[in-house]
């Protein structure tokens, strides 16, 4: 068995990630985030159904896969910054958005680059979600940042380019 040789030509960094939003679901157009730290991407898991019954010989549960795939929420820090248009009042998207995307309900679309900023290379990974959470923290003698979590609804899509 040969082991793959790993370079900096087939393994990403989470350097140089981009996350975009849009007002009009996964088809829409996207607006990059600025001043991303963290960003966890939602794993997928399948919902399990318990079938273990009164005459099994087994002591261990019994399951089996069901119909039902889950997805963990996209959870997302960032630094604010003034001049980013992601928080700006001129900008296409603002964090005022943000806070009337999570109390309008609105569905919103999301497209995460990992590991790059061109479009045309590198993977990404899309859906629909909903803003369930947005918070802003301002310490006295550090930087302002922000908490968002979107819970996404329906099937993502996981492609190798847009291209």
């Amino acid at each position: 068995m040969t082991t793959p040789t790993l370079t900096s030509t087939n393994v990403r960094t989470g350097f140089g990630t981009v996350l975009s939003l849009s007002t009009a679901g996964s088809t829409g157009t996207f607006s990059a985030v600025a001043g991303i730290q963290n960003l966890a991407v939602p794993s997928k898991t399948i919902s399990m159904i318990d079938v273990s019954y009164y005459g099994s010989t087994e002591k261990y549960d019994q399951i089996m896969p069901g119909a039902i795939f889950k997805h963990d929420e996209m959870s997302i820090t960032g630094v604010m910054i003034s001049c980013s248009s992601f928080f700006s009042y001129t900008s296409a998207y603002s964090m005022y958005d943000m806070i009337t995307w999570l109390e309008d309900g609105t569905r919103i679309g999301w497209l995460i680059y990992v590991g790059t900023t061109n479009s045309t290379e590198g993977n990404c990974y899309y859906g629909n979600g909903y803003v369930t959470a947005f918070a802003l923290k301002t310490p006295l003698n550090d930087v302002a940042t922000f908490d968002a979590t979107i819970s996404i609804t329906g099937k993502p899509v996981f492609a190798t380019s847009t291209a």
